[in-house]
């Protein structure tokens, strides 16, 4: 299984969307085009529109609402699945005592023309070493203008960081830690000792990695049955228990703050 460099999502919403728990399971930034996203941030209200970036390292679990206006939101979602070159970033993990305080950062005309450059990428046929210089000179553009340690806050990534990335390339797929083991040249054992000491499981894991597979699903105007398959899930009424759990609202009241059928959100993946 080959991972992408990036994918790419659009979000629509004609009413509120208050989401919790929404897990960032790789590097991802946030642009809003219209409307505001209202994001909880270390116990203070943080709002995002589009004259700013939101920048969120992996591991995060976002709580926010994206607040239409003038009757609609829409925002690009942009997660970093290849890192930049382990010089640019810093050896040292990010100290615990010291979060980022504010996760923001201004849009300039320079960032805007890179943002774009490595969002059309897939569209126009090029090779993936041309694809990967072009997202390097993205990170470029971020470190200049100081937001590459907001994404990449150290130079290494987790065991969890890892397989949340292997898992999203096909969360649908039916993954099991036998099958998954190989790939990081493990056993199995090696595999759950190994995530049990950075405080997570495979289960929860892929549960979250198939949830938010499912909001991007959704925003394709897919009934809650073909998302429920799409996602791994044999059973509709357990997808839905499962996403409620998730994100704190059902499947069909997501739905319902989504644009109609004729509306559909497009997936990018370079």
């Amino acid at each position: 299984m080959s991972t992408p460099l990036l994918q790419l999502n659009h979000y629509f919403g004609i009413r509120q969307q208050p989401l919790h728990r929404v897990l960032i399971y790789a590097p991802t930034l946030i642009w809003v085009q219209q409307g505001h996203k209202q994001l909880w941030w270390q116990e203070r209200r943080l709002s995002f529109d589009k004259g700013s970036w939101l920048l969120i390292p992996a591991g995060h679990q976002l709580t926010f609402v994206n607040q239409p206006e003038q009757g609609k939101f829409s925002s690009h979602v942009l997660t970093l699945l290849s890192p930049p070159p382990a010089q640019w970033l810093t050896d040292s993990p990010p100290d615990p005592a010291s979060p980022i305080k504010d996760p923001r950062l201004t849009v300039t005309p320079e960032l805007a023309f890179c943002f774009d450059l490595v969002c059309s990428m897939a569209q126009r046929n090029l090779s993936e070493a041309t694809q990967t210089e072009l997202l390097r000179g993205f990170y470029a553009e971020l470190q200049a203008a100081n937001g590459l340690a907001l994404l990449f806050p150290a130079s290494t990534m987790s065991l969890g960081e890892r397989l949340a990335r292997y898992l999203s390339v096909e969360p649908g797929a039916n993954h099991t830690l036998a099958g998954i083991a190989p790939h990081f040249s493990m056993s199995r054992a090696s595999l759950v000792r190994k995530l049990a000491a950075e405080g997570c499981s495979f289960r929860t894991l892929l549960t979250q990695i198939r949830m938010s597979h499912a909001l991007s699903l959704f925003q394709q105007a897919l009934t809650p049955l073909d998302v429920a398959l799409a996602c791994g899930y044999d059973s509709p009424s357990r997808f839905a228990a499962r996403f409620k759990q998730e994100f704190g609202l059902t499947p069909q009241q997501y739905l319902h703050t989504c644009p109609s059928t004729d509306r559909q959100s497009q997936v990018t993946r370079c």
